[in-house]
């Protein structure tokens, strides 16, 4: 593991043993699990379809593509 743990306050049940992971390979992230009412907050990995892509570049002023970049799976 690249990062740490600790213990947080949780925001559904006001529990103080909800416990928080940091890491940081292979990309940074904060994973949340309350013992006392259930609670799981986790990064979700996934992409957009083109169509949501290029209305995101075009907020960005960027050219729409006509085609989805390679996703990686893997992580």
């Amino acid at each position: 593991m690249s990062g740490y743990t600790d213990v947080s306050t949780c925001p559904n049940c006001g529990s103080e043993r909800m416990n928080t992971s940091v890491d940081y390979k292979p990309f940074d992230h904060v994973q949340h699990e309350c013992p006392d009412c259930g609670l799981i907050i986790y990064p979700a990995i996934e992409y957009r379809d083109l169509n949501e892509l290029n209305e995101l570049r075009e907020e960005w002023d960027m050219e729409p593509l006509t085609e989805l970049p390679e996703q990686n799976k893997d992580f």
